[in-house]
């Protein structure tokens, strides 16, 4: 049974709210923390920063942790936080887009699963 749970919250604030409700609903029923991580870049334009800081509030109000932080590689950035943390299962929400936000999105899921890693991933469909 997992201790911690961690979830990556997208610039996307609905997927980041169903992200974030059903994190904190599995962590509530499996007597576990988790951690919000929230990954922002040079990339990352104003209006999405003010969105990370609102997805913040959001997941702080849940219950959870929060860790904003800086990586040019979002998928090394998750996977070496999650690491540090000790997370059990890390979650991640696919793309629901088509362009070029769903490739971006999809490629960084791609790299989580398929890498080297102490934690399971869950990938929630359609997020």
């Amino acid at each position: 049974m997992p201790n911690a749970i961690g979830v990556a919250l997208p610039a996307d604030s609905d997927v980041a709210t169903l992200l974030v409700d059903r994190t904190s609903e599995l962590a509530r029923t499996l007597n576990a923390r988790w951690i919000a991580f929230i990954v922002c870049n040079d990339a990352m334009p104003t209006a999405p920063a003010q969105q990370a800081l609102y997805q913040a509030e959001l997941a702080m109000r849940a219950g959870g942790t929060v860790f904003l932080c800086e990586g040019d590689d979002v998928a090394q950035t998750l996977i070496a936080l999650a690491s540090r943390q000790n997370i059990d299962v890390l979650i991640l929400g696919a793309p629901r887009r088509n362009g070029l936000l769903r490739r971006f999105r999809r490629g960084v899921i791609d790299r989580i699963v398929r890498a080297a890693r102490p934690f399971d991933v869950v990938v929630i469909p359609n997020a």
